[in-house]
């Protein structure tokens, strides 16, 4: 009985250890959806239009400590409600997109009340559609799924199609490797909790645009 016991208490501290593997640093719940991402500098001057002479309408500026020092906004100066993802020990802070063009990209710079403004691209803001952002940060940090996804969506199939088989699924992932995108799906291969590899094409977005999971940024 005692054997039991402790294989089912060391079973529990397993699996919350593999939670925090794969959990990011930081990430708010993702209300706009957008085009894409924007990376962005450290110091950035958020516009009413693509130009700079236009009203600014914010200045955020960061470091990695995580702190924040909002300028120019009465909006409330938190992680929680200004990036889509928050990682500032790895130097990574992104916003999503709602518009670009060859010089400015039309940010969404407050998640829980939408508000947008144009930022100027330069070396250390830059836009990454979707599928840049996915795959590239993806093969760096890994990808994880959010805890309430259904079950339904944890399963991968031969071709990135519902209809297609679904030769293979899985219960908690500690790592998501992507290796390509089509439309609402990624190949990936997943490396489960009892350290089985699995490999198929994962459905991580919904028709409306909302995602099942995102990239681990920590």
């Amino acid at each position: 009985m005692k054997k039991i016991i402790l294989t089912i208490l060391f079973s529990i501290i397993f699996m919350l250890k593999a939670n925090a593997d794969v959990t990011p640093q930081y990430l708010s719940s993702v209300v706009h959806f957008g085009i894409g991402v924007a990376q962005i500098d450290k110091n950035i001057k958020i516009y009413e239009r693509p130009d700079v002479n236009s009203k600014m309408q914010a200045q955020i500026i960061w470091d990695e400590k995580g702190d924040l020092f909002c300028k120019n906004t009465k909006m409330k100066c938190e992680a929680k409600d200004i990036f889509l993802g928050f990682a500032p020990s790895n130097n990574a802070a992104i916003l999503s997109v709602e518009d670009e063009n060859n010089e400015w990209i039309n940010v969404c710079y407050n998640q829980r009340h939408r508000l947008f403004g144009w930022v100027k691209k330069s070396e250390y803001t830059k836009y990454l559609s979707w599928g840049e952002f996915l795959i590239s940060y993806g093969k760096k940090y890994g990808m994880y799924l959010f805890r309430d996804v259904p079950k339904e969506y944890k399963r991968l199939y031969s071709a990135p199609d519902n209809e297609s088989a679904c030769v293979d699924s899985f219960f908690l992932a500690t790592h998501i490797e992507p290796w390509l995108m089509r439309g609402n799906w990624i190949l990936v291969k997943v490396e489960n909790y009892d350290d089985k590899q699995k490999t198929g094409w994962l459905r991580f977005r919904g028709d409306d645009g909302r995602f099942f999971g995102f990239v681990n940024l920590k």
